[in-house]
This record gives C-alpha cells, structure tokens and sequence, in this order.
C-alpha cells in the first residue's frame, strides 16, 4: 500500500462518460478523468485538431451536445514527474427530442398538404363534371352523324353494287 506514498507521474488515465450509453442530440455530457500520480495531476482535456485546450479540471461537462461536438477527446493528467493521455471518442445519435420534433415537423407537413391536395382533386372533378355535361350533347350529335354518314356510304356502295351487277348484265 505504501506504493503510492513514492513520487509517481501519472499512470494513464480513466476516464467515465455520464452518460455512458448513447449521447442524444441536446443532452448534457459529464466526463470525469483520473489518474493515480502523486503529486496530485492536473487534468485538461483537448479535442483532436484543436490546440487549445476545452476545458481543465478533472471534470468536463458539455452542455447541448450537438453533432458538431463528436469526435475523439483526450484527457491529459500531469504532474512535476510527467504527462499521461487518454483518447476516447464521443458520437452523438439523434435525440428522441429532435425525432419527435422531425415527425411533428412533416405530420404538419402533410396535413397541411391535404386540404390542398383533396381541393384540387374536388375543383378537378367539378371541372371534369361540368365539362362531360357540357360536351355529352354535342358529341351524341356527333355520333348520330357519324351513324347517318355510315348509313350514306352504305347505301352508296349498294347502289355501286348494283350498278357494278347491271353492267355485268
């Protein structure tokens, strides 16, 4: 036990994520890192590709994690002896909050495109009635005198028939 007594630097550190599961998008985020060296280390934490440090302490919360927070952190503990890192990589999945809001968003959507869409169809059928009952008479008449012209022809090539036979004769 007295192991711990003789100056160390830090061995690498541990590092919690509260909460561990998934992070959904808006919801806080607490990291915590520590490290067994003695002196006691000091903490700060980096984000890969960023040179200044997000924060020290041995705590680090991000409130209103977005997506744009994903990626991997590091905690740096460090004493007068040395310097010990841990890498670790948060990602955020979409929050049942922003997924509620997403349905809400297009249910909306779409009933507002109802009304729209049933009146047009309604608009369409009133134009599609009164044009069908508009030209139902003209083309009956159309068709009657299509009947007399096949009446015509047909009596017309009777007559040729006949004549065609009174030449044979």
């Amino acid at each position: 036990m007295g192991l711990s007594e003789s100056p160390d630097g830090p061995k690498l550190p541990s590092v919690s994520v509260s909460p561990s599961a998934e992070i959904e998008e808006g919801s806080s985020v607490t990291l915590t890192c520590s490290s067994d060296a003695n002196p006691a280390a000091n903490y700060t934490w980096y984000k890969e590709n960023e040179d200044c440090p997000k924060a020290s302490g041995q705590i680090f919360t991000i409130t209103d994690f977005r997506a744009e927070h994903s990626g991997n952190y590091s905690c740096v503990a460090q004493n007068k002896l040395g310097r010990s890192n841990s890498t670790f990589h948060l990602s955020v999945v979409a929050g049942n909050s922003t997924m509620i809001v997403n349905i809400i968003r297009t249910t909306l959507g779409v009933l507002m495109l109802i009304p729209g869409f049933l009146l047009s169809l309604w608009t369409r059928k009133k134009k599609a009635l009164s044009s069908t009952t508009e030209a139902q008479e003209p083309v009956e008449i159309e068709l009657d005198s299509d009947h007399e012209y096949e009446n015509d022809s047909d009596t017309a090539a009777q007559t040729e028939d006949t004549e065609e036979q009174g030449d044979l004769v």
